[in-house]
């Protein structure tokens, strides 16, 4: 019995106490969902949750941090900005310096050059390397190795030195020394034929081997403007020549020229290496005329085309004399069909010997071509004139004549003390 009024009792307790707890899970429930949304300062400075702040309140608080951020973006602006203009500047020193710099060292290059000159033009005997424009000598200074070898050892090398010296030196040949320079358009007049001018007459235009002459000079060479070259006489002058039949007259040009100094050293100037056969006009040295200018030299013409000419006319006549009487006992008849035919109708022995004189008239024309065909007509100018006196010739040069004297050039006479023939003497 007092059990059952502890049970009921229990009864009226359970309800409120379930009631109570269900209020409260539901409040912590509620309260546990709604979250601060923003955060707010405290006067203090410590953080709390917005849940304790107005809507107004928060607004300051994100205005006020709107701000500082701002400001904290125009402070870094501002730092930018200035970081630039100090570039720029260091950036214009640094150029300014670089200009300065590279004029001082044009200006340094020019005052050494300065100098280097005046040290080239000076001639003082202090500076010995300035005094001659020429190459100086170089001072060899003998090794350490060959002041400690053995004298005699040191000899046989000097010996070996000189001897390879004197061998490179014979092996290098000395330029020619110029003499005498003959001008272009000088005239060396007075000049003597040491052989005739044989011009010989174009076939067809063309000169198959011409002759060659020769000539010595006189000492009278003109240059120009009243000089003349000296120390010519006896040069000997050669060329080929050519004749003209219409103005019988012959022409001829200098091929080459030989000069020898009083030594006996030989100096000669040839065109086309004086190879009168492949010789050209254009090439060359000079050209000749007579003592009055006029370069068509008279001479006499020499032809035998008369005996050619009368010989030719006999043998064909004759060899037409000897057809006709061969052919004056032969009778030709025409047959139906248009042909001829000849037939020997007088005498026998007549008509053998007519064709007999025709072979042979023809025999001896054929040997007479041949013969003639190695003839030609030239215009002939002799050494001397018909009065006695020498045929003077007038060279002129087209081409400038340098006379070197070549140090080791062939000489005339070489003496040698093992010659038995240099004691001989001309008679």
């Amino acid at each position: 019995m007092a059990a059952h009024k502890t049970n009921g009792l229990l009864k009226f307790i359970a309800i409120p106490t379930l009631i109570l707890l269900l209020i409260v899970v539901i409040f912590s429930i509620t309260h546990h969902d709604k979250k601060p949304l923003l955060p707010a300062i405290h006067k203090n400075g410590k953080n709390t949750t917005a849940s304790q702040d107005s809507a107004a309140e928060s607004l300051d608080t994100l205005t006020a941090q709107l701000s500082a951020t701002q400001q904290q973006v125009n402070s870094v602006v501002k730092n930018n900005e200035t970081l630039q203009q100090q570039n720029q500047q260091l950036l214009a020193k640094l150029q300014n310096k670089k200009d300065k710099t590279a004029g001082d060292l044009s200006q340094q290059v020019a005052e050494l050059k300065d100098q280097m000159q005046k040290l080239g033009t000076v001639k003082n005997s202090q500076y010995p390397v300035a005094s001659e424009n020429l190459p100086q000598p170089i001072t060899t200074i003998p090794e350490l190795a060959d002041t400690l070898t053995d004298p005699k050892e040191r000899a046989r090398r000097e010996r070996e030195k000189e001897k390879s010296n004197s061998e490179a030196n014979s092996n290098k040949k000395p330029p020619p020394i110029p003499f005498y320079t003959i001008p272009p358009n000088a005239t060396a007049v007075e000049d003597r034929l040491m052989t005739p001018l044989v011009g010989r007459i174009p076939v067809k235009g063309v000169v198959t081997d011409p002759y060659p002459f020769k000539i010595v000079f006189s000492d009278n060479t003109l240059a120009a403007n009243g000089l003349r070259v000296p120390n010519l006489r006896q040069m000997i002058v050669s060329g080929y020549t050519e004749g003209d039949l219409n103005l019988v007259s012959t022409r001829g040009w200098v091929t080459s020229l030989t000069f020898v100094f009083a030594d006996g050293t030989i100096s000669t100037t040839t065109s086309n290496d004086n190879d009168i056969g492949h010789f050209t006009k254009e090439n060359a040295l000079g050209y000749l005329s007579d003592e009055r200018g006029n370069p068509a030299i008279r001479g006499k013409l020499i032809t035998n085309a008369p005996t050619y000419l009368g010989v030719n006319v006999a043998l064909g006549a004759a060899q037409g004399a000897a057809n006709a009487y061969a052919q004056s006992q032969t009778t030709s008849n025409t047959n139906t069909i248009g042909g001829n035919s000849s037939s020997v109708t007088g005498s026998q022995s007549a008509f053998v010997a007519g064709q007999a004189m025709s072979n042979a008239a023809g025999q001896v024309m054929q040997w007479w071509h041949d013969r003639e065909e190695n003839s030609f007509d030239a215009v002939f100018v002799p050494t001397v004139k018909e009065d006695g006196l020498p045929q003077m010739i007038v060279v002129n040069f087209a081409k400038e004549i340098q006379i070197d004297y070549d140090p080791v050039g062939r000489k005339i006479v070489y003496a040698h003390s093992n010659d038995s023939s240099i004691s001989r003497h001309l008679d």
